[in-house]
């Protein structure tokens, strides 16, 4: 029997929706019930898999190389049988009563119908791909790169410290210099996180055991943010590490702080503009009229060549970089303080679906931006804990700034006792309290170190929350 153009249209664009329609239509029962119930018995499948696992559970397999390498087998297999089934459905229901123009809608009809159920397992295959792209290319490979999932790597511990860098490579610069430094404590059972932020220009940090404190007995004789500098203009300090500077700078900031840090990431800053436009911006209140420019990286004064002013507003990846890096009519310590409130509100905007629609362009950011020595292992429970920090964590944080210290002569003994307070309040789950005002900086000397005062004598202060010093509700 010969069917009319618009029935064969109206059939084949039901089998994309109900496959085995057109199968039924042409008396092909056995094959359009078994097409109708294999499918139906995928959706239910599919439907009980989703019901049975949390939106952390699919965001721990994302993470995980083995599993992404299953994802785009199984969307490309996916694709082909779509389109095997569009094409099928116009085979079983030739011969058509059609001239030229009808045979010419048909054809056009079937190419835009492949297209489009090919379109949506086609699209996760390259989501997986680039992800597994990414992993492999920032992530080192270890011993705890078993990624289907083994035990707890949290088992016996409370704390998981990471130190966030920020590097001021560029193209203007020679070599690099770390231009903050932010070591993030978390608790791994609730989520809590206390940033400890270390001034760059901070003077005289003891040296870890070993090779740095055999190379430099008395401390570090010139400025933090130069430990990575010197180090890695050293090729035979810290032979065998993934990046010798880095290593070399978490140690030191463990040594200060009295912690173990566990890994490090360092984010080059000019990636970071690249990589906040790929997120779609960042909303923060920006508390005073901030210069872009105005100041060379010799420390020679220019004119600015724009402002970022006060308000509330979201940020584009230019004027977030300006926000954390401006110092032109401020202090390092006033950039701390902007630094830790654009950490804060980027933990909390950056939420799945927000993620998930800015991927390709956040994964090529990435890229360029991060190094660490986080393994892949890690991945899948890292990303369980970041969720528990951005659903249910607390978020404080304790600059070491004047007048708690003075980075021309710190107290060392200070600030590690600055840091067991802070975490013991933190494990104690205080009720929050609103933010004590900070104290106005002693007055500057060259440098940015401050001209008086060794140390706060009222002793170790208590962190401040986040989302109420940054105002980030």
């Amino acid at each position: 029997m010969r069917r009319s153009v618009p029935r064969v249209l109206l059939l084949m664009a039901c089998s994309v929706v109900l496959p085995g329609t057109a199968h039924l239509a042409a008396g092909r029962r056995r094959s359009g019930i078994a097409l109708a119930t294999a499918t139906l018995a995928a959706l239910l499948g599919l439907l009980a898999v989703l019901r049975r696992t949390s939106r952390t559970d699919i965001l721990t397999t994302l993470v995980r190389p083995s599993w992404l390498v299953w994802v785009e087998g199984a969307a490309l297999l996916a694709a082909f049988i779509w389109v095997a089934l569009v094409v099928s459905s116009y085979l079983v229901l030739r011969p058509v009563r059609a001239g030229a123009a009808g045979r010419a809608a048909i054809s056009a009809t079937l190419t835009i119908l492949c297209i489009l159920v090919a379109i949506p397992p086609l699209a996760v295959a390259r989501y997986a791909y680039i992800q597994h792209s990414l992993i492999n290319d920032v992530f080192p490979d270890s011993r705890l790169g078993q990624d289907a999932g083994g035990g707890d790597p949290w088992r016996g511990r409370e704390r998981l410290n990471v130190l966030l860098v920020a590097s001021d490579a560029g193209p203007d610069r020679t070599g690099v210099r770390t231009d903050s430094l932010v070591l993030t404590s978390i608790n791994v059972h609730t989520g809590d996180v206390v940033m400890f932020s270390l001034p760059r220009n901070l003077q005289h940090a003891p040296m870890p055991a070993g090779p740095l404190a055999q190379t430099w007995p008395d401390g570090f004789p010139d400025l933090l943010n130069s430990v990575y500098k010197q180090v890695t203009d050293r090729p035979e300090l810290l032979a065998g590490a993934r990046d010798r500077g880095a290593e070399a700078v978490k140690r030191v900031v463990g040594e200060i702080l009295g912690l173990h840090v566990d890994y490090y990431a360092m984010a080059n800053l000019q990636g970071f503009q690249d990589f906040v436009d790929a997120l779609g911006g960042v909303t923060l209140t920006v508390a005073t009229r901030l210069p872009i420019g105005g100041i060379t990286a010799d420390g020679t004064l220019v004119p600015p060549v724009g402002y970022i002013e006060p308000g509330r507003q979201k940020l584009n990846g230019y004027n977030a970089l300006w926000y954390a890096r401006s110092r032109r009519d401020s202090t390092d310590y006033d950039r701390i303080d902007r630094q830790r409130c654009l950490i804060g509100a980027m933990v909390r905007q950056a939420d799945p679906p927000t993620v998930l629609k800015n991927f390709q362009s956040l994964a090529s950011a990435t890229k360029k931006l991060l190094s660490t020595d986080i393994p892949r292992g890690l991945l899948s429970d890292l990303v369980k804990l970041a969720d528990r920090v951005r659903q249910d964590g607390q978020i404080r944080s304790l600059p070491f700034v004047p007048p708690l210290i003075t980075s021309a002569d710190p107290d060392f003994a200070l600030i590690r006792a600055s840091v067991q307070k802070a975490l013991a309040a933190e494990s104690a789950r205080r009720p929050k309290a609103p933010p004590r005002p900070r104290p106005t900086p002693s007055p500057a000397g060259p440098g940015g170190s401050p001209g008086t005062g060794r140390h706060d004598p009222a002793g170790p202060r208590a962190a401040q929350v986040i989302d109420d010093v940054c105002n980030l509700g």
